[in-house]
């Protein structure tokens, strides 16, 4: 029902999306000449069709940048609410929210370290990861470069569903006589399982208050991981009194 394309170059991806399966689409593009040319032809469509127009409310491009949905842009103290709003479509219906697709051409590792030009702090995948955190149980994220190491478990923590599959040859100009790799994350839950082996704690949010990642347990502080086996042995339920 919606797309938000992350880096949307010039912008087919999202006029297609939107004008041919008639889905709210979105896009952001930090490369001010590739937004450009994606404004170009995103206007001169909806002028030569002048006399049956596509709908221009289900397109939305936007020169922006992806950090300031996690991070505040510089000289301010909080991050872009507003940009964080919509790529995440969440000024649209809740039902629109959870058919949500963000998809990012993250291949050959272009949103991992490399992308961080000061060499410290967080790259584009890790605020990819939390985007994703953040979305609505059914929407999906769909990317060239596996994510999962930045997640809360790349396990299965049972908050999301991992597959990946063969985009076939010639699927992408960069790289016309090779296939890639589609790797596709569905969200299924808002609360992933603690590891802590010794008790049996309730379930903690995928993300805290403030829309970051949980990486401990709400109630004792151990790293998430996959469902432990509920017939453990000696393995006590949680209770305030064990503490904090």
């Amino acid at each position: 029902t919606a797309l938000t394309d992350i880096g949307h170059g010039i912008g087919l991806q999202v006029m297609q999306a939107g004008w041919t399966l008639d889905a709210f689409s979105r896009g952001i593009e930090l490369m001010e000449g590739r937004h450009e040319i994606a404004q170009v032809i995103c206007q001169g469509v909806i002028d030569e069709l002048r006399s049956d127009p596509p709908d221009s409310t289900k397109v939305d491009l936007r020169l922006e940048n992806l950090v300031h949905c996690v991070l505040p842009p510089p000289g301010k103290s909080e991050r872009g609410e507003e940009l964080r709003r919509f790529v995440l479509f969440q000024d649209k219906p809740e039902a629109i929210q959870k058919g949500l697709v963000i998809f990012a051409n993250n291949a050959e590792d272009v949103f991992a370290a490399r992308s961080n030009d000061s060499g410290s702090g967080a790259c584009l995948d890790e605020h990819l990861a939390e985007l994703f955190g953040n979305m609505k149980v059914g929407g999906r994220c769909v990317t060239l470069t596996d994510i999962r190491c930045h997640l809360t478990s790349k396990d299965d923590a049972r908050w999301y569903h991992y597959e990946s599959f063969d985009s076939g040859v010639g699927a992408v100009s960069w790289s016309p006589n090779k296939s890639v790799a589609v790797h596709v994350l569905t969200k299924i839950s808002d609360e992933w399982i603690c590891s802590n082996e010794k008790l049996i704690c309730p379930p903690s949010n995928v993300v805290t208050e403030k829309g970051t990642l949980r990486t401990t347990c709400l109630y004792c502080e151990e790293a998430p991981r996959r469902q432990q086996q509920r017939n453990r042995r000696k393995r006590k339920i949680y209770s305030p009194e064990d503490g904090d």
